[in-house]
């Protein structure tokens, strides 16, 4: 079988793809993969390190403040259709699949042209513009939330198969692993950082580094590592052996295991880990996105109780007495753990894999 997955723009966006791509090297004998990506985009490096081929087009997303840009947008767009064909006609896939945002559009579109099963994975609950442009013409969709199907057409064929997990995720047990003497936040706010979240945990590093047996792990995103770590300094915390500062988790399974409470953007991909391992969050949505979909997805567990909802503006004020009072009740911490399970989605991937093996058989 030959697979090609499309994919780039966020980590939200490739680390699913990379799932997707894993979980069929592992069950499909003598498979190929190829990922199609955008030009300097960052999942080429992210594919390069799991150990796949990329290509790469030149793509970019609409600009919304910038409206003169759309014809330029428009241009490479058509143009990164053509090069997707020509891609496709030298690989010859059985299927191409893409993980939603506007870099999956060309290999799709080229793909729909050419007569190849397609299938697309959106992971949030509002579906992009790219998914919502293209549903109608695809083979699958394959939706995360159950409620992103109310924003595409009826005649879609769609199917909730939750989000596909990287492999420690789906063969480990999540249960936590009780550390008495210790109670670890853990918090991140995405590949690239977010600023709103690296103040709000610095100034909670600074209240709670009197509480007892109180560890922090803390991601600052890889551009925001150099500011994060020097402020770290100025307001004495460096070196502080309960405090522990990367710029990217990269083993993020077991974190969320030893994690106590999280703290995090409310991404699709998130969500899911959260909601497989079984975590008390505080979800701080990303102002930032396309349609506010980190908002709807984090309404969709604060209103179950799966999760503690507080908005970028109101952080400042309100994540220290949230997160303290977390870390104080473990009542409070296992009722919103035994909701947020409820959001899990454990054959995700087992679902994936027998569609694709449906749709390939198709052709």
């Amino acid at each position: 079988m030959k697979v090609m997955i499309t994919c780039g723009g966020t980590g939200g966006h490739i680390t699913p793809a990379i799932a997707i791509a894993d979980l069929i090297k592992s069950n499909v004998s003598g498979c190929e993969i190829l990922f199609v990506g955008t030009d300097g985009g960052m999942e080429n490096t992210l594919v390069k390190d799991a150990g796949y081929l990329i290509r790469t087009l030149e793509v970019v997303g609409l600009s919304r403040k910038n409206p003169m840009a759309v014809f330029h947008t428009v241009h490479l767009l058509r143009k990164a259709v053509k090069g997707a064909k020509e891609i496709i006609d030298a690989f010859a896939p059985d299927i191409v699949i893409g993980t939603g945002s506007y870099a999956c559009y060309p290999a799709l579109s080229a793909a729909i042209s050419r007569g190849i099963p397609t299938a697309v994975h959106e992971s949030n609950a509002l579906p992009g513009l790219a998914v919502r442009m293209l549903a109608s013409r695809l083979s699958r969709v394959w939706l995360g939330f159950e409620a992103a199907r109310e924003h595409l057409p009826k005649k879609v064929s769609c199917l909730t198969v939750g989000n596909p997990l990287p492999r420690g995720f789906c063969t480990q047990r999540q249960e936590k692993r009780e550390q008495a003497h210790k109670r670890i936040v853990l918090s991140f706010g995405g590949s690239l950082g977010a600023p709103a979240i690296n103040e709000a945990v610095l100034q909670l590093m600074e209240q709670t580094r009197h509480m007892e047996n109180v560890y922090h792990v803390h991601a600052t995103g890889k551009r925001e590592w150099e500011p994060f770590s020097r402020e770290l300094a100025a307001r004495g915390l460096a070196g502080d052996k309960r405090l522990e500062i990367l710029p990217f988790i990269s083993d993020m399974p077991r974190r969320m295991r030893e994690a106590t409470v999280v703290i995090c953007r409310a991404g699709a991909m998130s969500i899911s880990e959260i909601a497989m391992a079984g975590r008390a969050a505080v979800l701080v949505p990303s102002p930032n996105v396309t349609g506010d979909h980190q908002l709807k997805n984090a309404q969709a567990l604060s209103r179950q109780g799966a999760a503690v909802l507080i908005e970028e503006h109101e952080i400042a004020e309100r994540l220290r007495e949230t997160v303290v009072d977390l870390l104080e009740s473990k009542e409070k911490r296992r009722e919103i753990e035994e909701r947020v399970k409820a959001f899990a989605h454990p054959d995700a991937n087992r679902s994936i894999l027998e569609d694709i093996m449906r749709l390939t058989a198709r052709k």
